[in-house]
């Protein structure tokens, strides 16, 4: 199986915890990856790109975002790589099949990757003409 596992988290504070959670649920160095961004750059630039301008409201003096993966081995690596996205609070977890860490070390590849899957996810969901609904068999407006 060459399986990799991506979280985006809304901020690096918890960069250390995260990796320390993985190692301690036994995956080695080599078999995850945690990008930190250097003070300074720009933060916002993937999420805006990856949302195409609605970016997911954090607070805002946490505007350093997070992106982990994990080379996955089987189907317990998964059930718990998955969890402890979960909770240390993965804004989106993408698994990608037939992705190595090797490949995965290259952010950029990855960054495409997960923006042609957001926007599928976007494309395939059915469309909502309004929040309101006519009941016209009752004639009653409902919300």
């Amino acid at each position: 199986m060459t399986t990799i596992i991506i979280g985006l988290f809304p901020t690096q504070k918890d960069a250390k915890k995260l990796a320390q959670n993985l190692e301690n649920s036994g995956f080695q160095n080599e078999d995850y990856i945690v990008y930190l961004n250097q003070q300074g750059e720009e933060k916002q630039n993937f999420w805006d790109r990856l949302f195409g301008g609605r970016t997911p409201q954090f607070n805002t003096y946490e505007t350093d975002k997070l992106i982990a993966s994990v080379a996955i081995k089987n189907e317990g690596q998964l059930a718990i790589a998955k969890e402890i996205f979960t909770d240390h609070a993965a804004v989106h977890i993408y698994e990608l099949s037939n992705v190595d860490i090797e490949e995965a070390k290259s952010l950029d590849y990855l960054k495409k990757i997960v923006s042609t899957r957001a926007k599928a996810e976007v494309y395939s969901m059915p469309s909502v003409a309004s929040s309101r609904f006519l009941n016209l068999n009752q004639g009653i407006l409902l919300n």
